[in-house]
């Protein structure tokens, strides 16, 4: 006769939201650390040539 398994441990409920809080917190300390790199620049918006372009609506001659 097999030998039983042995009954496992039941996961709380609120697993996953604690999870949820450990990655926020990785990464708000990850985006501040980098903020506060010394390494850090202000970084220039992407496409801004086509942004002011699509603002120009008319062309005076």
């Amino acid at each position: 006769m097999t030998k039983r398994p042995t009954p496992k441990k039941r996961r709380e409920k609120s697993r996953g939201r604690t999870q949820y809080a450990v990655y926020e917190q990785k990464q708000l300390r990850k985006l501040e650390n980098r903020r506060n790199s010394p390494y850090a620049v202000a970084a220039e918006p992407k496409g801004k040539e086509e942004k002011l372009l699509k603002g120009i609506t008319r062309i005076k001659a």
